[in-house]
């Protein structure tokens, strides 16, 4: 029902959206003596702003195409290479081919967002790595008949695409997608599976919450579980494809997000209307293109969120040594010959410091000459995954950890 509620003021909307578009396009056009002058950019501000928080937003595309790096273009293809219910294996390929190039697989987070948020992340490494990525599905869009997909079908998914893409592979693990890709590297090398990956990098991953405690694990701590799924969990209505599928709406986990820094988004807002009044394009086109994906939503399959909120939220299982797979346990102690790179945030209030960096003592069998940490200084938790110091500093020591790894 609130489900369906939510799609009706989403409709609602509609019109009053179409209406004020209308009406700013009007005023910032070429009939309009004013358009470029301060007086005239004003209410275009403000109406731009109001529509924004009202429009629907819709996955956006990768669209690398061609750019230009260390003075050359370059071009990649987008192909899917393996093909799942709940998620995709895609590849990006260098045009020409790139021989020789380490393969890198980048493990998205399933936490409300597609993972073309993290398309930034996964460029730096285009001209020179052959890239894949995990692509995951919106849940509302897949039949019931499909079946579940929890945890352990998570998991499930990761080794099947690491055994498709084969050996050599160097595995990157993004956010809530680090545990999960620390389960797959352990599951793997218990067994000495010949695909195992040859490294593991670990970015602000939720490892173990309690080495580090903040507002997000005492929320987890004093809100009743029962009551938390009571409020969250819905069924997806008709006209979608997943009609009548139990999930977690992705909007639910945006408003919790947006929770955390709900100041610094204000904010951001704020200087987008004086960037748009003040005709300072170049900084209001920043700000679109990044709400435009950060306010792209997807609802996640119930069985995979409140798995994932009690395996490693509440009962933090991997970090007792208490996480299952098909009824075995996960031990990482078994990684012997899987390179362990973990990288943090040093202001980063989503994932505190030290829990990431906790992988390293229940990968006990690693030397230290196979292990490295790192804490980028001055930035967030998204800080260590886009922008300027992630380009600078963050991904070219990733690339050198691979590196010194790669055949």
């Amino acid at each position: 029902m609130r489900y369906t509620a939510l799609e009706l003021t989403r409709s609602a909307a509609a019109p009053v959206e179409t209406m004020l578009t209308a009406a700013k396009d009007l005023l910032s056009g070429p009939l309009n003596p004013l358009a470029n002058t301060l007086p005239g950019r004003i209410p275009v501000a403000a109406l731009e702003s109001v529509i924004r928080l009202i429009k629907p937003y819709h996955k956006q595309g990768y669209d690398y195409g061609t750019f230009e790096f260390n003075g050359q273009p370059v071009t990649i293809q987008e192909t899917v290479a393996v093909e799942k219910p709940f998620g995709n294996l895609l590849r990006f390929e260098r045009a020409g081919g790139n021989p020789g190039a380490p393969k890198v697989l980048f493990v998205a987070a399933m936490s409300g967002h597609f993972a073309t948020l993290s398309k930034d992340t996964f460029r730096e490494f285009l001209p020179d790595h052959d890239v894949y990525a995990t692509d995951w599905v919106d849940a509302k869009t897949v039949p019931v008949s499909k079946g579940r997909f929890g945890f352990e079908e998570y998991i499930s998914y990761l080794i099947d695409f690491i055994e498709h893409i084969g050996s050599d592979v160097h595995v990157i693990g993004l956010c809530q997608a680090a545990v999960p890709a620390l389960c797959a590297s352990a599951i793997m090398a218990k067994t000495n599976h010949p695909a195992r990956p040859k490294s593991l990098s670990l970015l602000a991953g939720p490892i173990d919450i309690a080495v580090n405690p903040n507002k997000i694990t005492k929320y987890v701590e004093y809100f009743p579980m029962g009551l938390v799924e009571k409020l969250a969990i819905q069924t997806v209505p008709g006209g979608h494809a997943g009609k009548g599928r139990r999930v977690y709406p992705g909007v639910l986990q945006l408003g919790a997000f947006a929770s955390l820094n709900l100041t610094m988004h204000m904010k951001k807002h704020l200087k987008f209307f004086k960037d748009v009044a003040l005709g300072d394009d170049a900084s209001a086109q920043k700000h679109r293109d990044f709400y435009n994906e950060y306010m792209t939503v997807m609802d996640a399959p119930v069985e995979f969120w409140d798995e994932t909120l009690k395996r490693v939220f509440v009962e933090r299982l991997l970090p007792k040594g208490e996480m299952t797979y098909r009824g075995e346990r996960v031990d990482c102690s078994a990684i012997r010959d899987i390179a362990l790179l973990t990288l943090e945030g040093e202001k980063d209030d989503m994932v505190a410091l030290g829990v990431t960096e906790a992988a390293h003592s229940l990968c006990s069998s690693l030397s230290d000459d196979q292990r490295e940490h790192h804490v980028q200084p001055g930035v967030g938790h998204y800080g260590i995954f886009n922008g300027s110091s992630y380009r600078r500093e963050v991904a070219p020591k990733i690339k050198a950890f691979i590196q010194a790894r790669a055949d």
